[in-house]
């Protein structure tokens, strides 16, 4: 019976095309797996008890924003707590620092010379803009 297609059926093939449908159907649970994983995690008793993000009511920030302009043709150097900021000529920084905070001039200006104080941080000057020269 050698002319029998059975006898001779080569077999190796199947072991594969059963590999590869056991690959698509493990990868169709995890997509459907990741679908219902987001629903299923906020339906949970626990909800928002393991949740790691902070929440926007729960920071406290005590800095205030203030903004600084040169409106000189040179770019000027302010320090504020220890660091040189560089302003390009006719642009702005907004500065957010704590309550107390000098400002003080890193280079000289029309207005001021190096080491002066320019500004402290304190709540009246919130969103205040300061021009330099």
């Amino acid at each position: 019976m050698a002319g029998n297609p059975v006898d001779n059926f080569n077999s190796e093939g199947i072991p594969m095309l059963r590999l590869i449908r056991t690959l698509a159907s493990s990868l169709a649970v995890i997509i459907v797996a990741g679908a219902i994983a987001p629903v299923s995690a906020n339906a949970s008793p626990l909800g928002k008890l393991l949740h790691l993000h902070v929440t926007g009511a729960q920071i406290m920030d005590a800095r205030i924003t203030v903004q600084v302009y040169n409106q000189a043709p040179l770019f000027r150097d302010v320090k504020v707590d220890g660091h040189v900021y560089t302003l390009m000529p006719r642009h702005g920084l907004s500065i957010k620092a704590p309550v107390g905070t000098p400002v003080y001039a890193a280079s000289t200006g029309f207005g001021h010379r190096k080491g002066e104080l320019l500004f402290t941080v304190t709540p009246k000057t919130k969103d205040t803009t300061f021009f330099i020269n």
